[in-house]
């Protein structure tokens, strides 16, 4: 009986043991907590239109054709029509907090440009923007340009298409 006392006095001591090391060995550490707020964006469409020019469908091909211009400005004209006049990309202006990276959000399917009076229009398709990201310079600035792809069909009515196209800017 003796033995068990000692085993069990053994036995309590040790925990005592045991949970006097844990206490001794634990430790504290602090933690930094931040926020910041950003300025909240705004996105400005500079006034200049997405503007195709003039396109006159080849009689003699009589297949109609694409128009295509870049962000760059640079355009491209198929075959099966005859392009003329100015282009110009619709320019857009950012503005929010400095040095941030911006995540710019172009149309993804089809604008119809449709025809001033009657039931007709022009597919805009293959919208690109200059940049999938802007990056805001430290006064909170940047600037991006929007192009596309029209497609005029060989019989085409004359006159005038248009439409709006939604653009969105979002921080990264």
């Amino acid at each position: 009986m003796t033995k068990n006392i000692r085993f069990g006095a053994a036995g309590v001591a040790l925990a005592a043991l045991v949970s006097m090391n844990s206490a001794a060995h634990a430790q504290d550490a602090t933690a930094t907590a931040t926020a910041e707020v950003l300025t909240a964006l705004t996105l400005t469409w500079d006034t200049v239109p997405l503007d195709f020019g003039g396109i006159l469908v080849d009689t003699v091909a009589a297949t109609g054709g694409s128009l295509t211009l870049a962000p760059d400005g640079t355009d491209t004209c198929g075959t099966g029509i005859i392009c003329s006049g100015t282009t110009t990309v619709a320019g857009f202006d950012v503005t929010g907090s400095g040095g941030r990276v911006v995540t710019v959000t172009v149309p993804t399917g089809t604008v119809n440009l449709n025809h001033a009076t009657l039931a007709t229009s022009i597919p805009l398709t293959a919208i690109t923007s200059s940049d999938a990201t802007v990056t805001t310079d430290a006064a909170g600035d940047a600037s991006f340009t929007v192009g596309g792809t029209i497609t005029v069909a060989a019989t085409q009515a004359a006159g005038v298409y248009s439409n709006t196209f939604q653009v969105s800017v979002d921080y990264q």
